[in-house]
């Protein structure tokens, strides 16, 4: 692993929206067909879920964040040296998100001393020093609960 810090593993969750051209696409059609109505309930819940989607991602975001520190506090500190920190890594955890809410990057950016990021030594591990690898970002990523959130936003945007 060359610490070039272009390897800091990220926990990417990004919505696609891959619904409003549909919903528009069937609300135009029952407009032409004379379902008025309808067609504008189509249209009430796709501005619904373009609320209501940024809202999820930033709920799992905050999931991953909140998770990601946890594992980083409970394998961080359990070495054999009863190594002490300071919690510069779990505390430098955090969501980075885009305007429209729809990607955010979770990262942690704590520097070591050496001059690369803490985190990449700490999710890969440094056979130079026998420090092994605690993949606590593909950890706590593959656990996150997307479904839930998903599931949630739907929901609301479906009335």
């Amino acid at each position: 692993m060359a610490w070039d810090n272009e390897h800091v593993p990220v926990v990417r969750v990004q919505g696609v929206d891959g619904f409003s051209d549909n919903i528009t696409k069937m609300a135009r059609s029952l407009k032409e067909s004379g379902n008025t109505d309808l067609a504008k309930l189509f249209l009430q819940d796709k501005a619904r879920l373009k609320k209501n989607i940024p809202k999820a991602i930033q709920k799992i975001a905050n999931d991953e964040v909140d998770d990601a520190q946890d594992l980083i506090k409970k394998r961080e500190y359990r070495s054999k040296s009863k190594y002490i920190g300071r919690g510069n890594l779990w505390k430098s955890v955090a969501k980075h998100s885009t305007k429209d809410g729809m990607k955010s990057d979770i990262y942690a950016n704590a520097e070591s001393k050496e001059g690369y990021e803490y985190i990449q030594a700490f999710e890969y591990g440094l056979k130079n020093k026998n420090y092994p690898a605690h993949h606590v970002m593909h950890d706590s990523g593959m656990d996150l609960d997307v479904d839930t959130y998903s599931d949630e936003a739907i929901r609301k945007s479906m009335k």
